[in-house]
């Protein structure tokens, strides 16, 4: 009997990691903000955060003066060491989504009135890699086209009750 408990307890700790390894998540949400952690897969958490964050600002869920919450807070409502949240914020205030200011908090950049040349040859040689990849990894062309759509309207479609300001 002793051996049948152990070997139950040992099959139960085994499927409990697993199960827990595999849809593991943590979500914060608050005031058009939510975050999900996934850990099963490969990205980093901080750049899952920032990558999140990056999207709802570009598609305009998150509008300029918005504030975010504390980095603790978000560390702490995620789970994750708060080092992870300061570290996809300094990402996002040196792309230009975030402004970070001392004792008052970080809030949602407003975008640049125009693009200079040097960021627009950066942006589409990004572009032109990601595409490139892509192609290289099987995607054909006519799929290529509509997703590349479909990520465009992503981010340019404004989300209903958002301002077109």
């Amino acid at each position: 009997m002793a051996v049948l408990l152990a070997a139950c307890h040992h099959l139960f700790a085994f499927v409990k990691k697993r199960l827990i390894d595999a849809v593991y998540r943590m979500v914060y949400s608050v005031n058009m903000l939510t975050v999900t952690i996934n850990r099963s897969l490969k990205d980093s958490v901080y750049e899952q955060v920032a990558s999140q964050i990056r999207q709802l600002v570009a598609s305009g869920a998150l509008v300029p003066g918005t504030t975010l919450p504390p980095v603790r807070q978000l560390a702490t409502e995620l789970g994750v060491n708060l080092n992870t949240v300061a570290r996809a914020y300094r990402l996002l205030k040196a792309e230009g989504f975030l402004v970070i200011r001392e004792r008052a908090g970080v809030s949602v950049a407003a975008p640049a009135k125009a693009i200079g040349p040097t960021e627009q040859a950066s942006g589409l040689h990004e572009l032109r890699t990601a595409l490139a990849r892509l192609r290289q990894a099987g995607m054909e062309p006519d799929e290529l086209r509509r997703l590349t759509q479909r990520e465009l309207l992503a981010v340019i479609d404004t989300p209903k009750g958002a301002s077109d300001e």
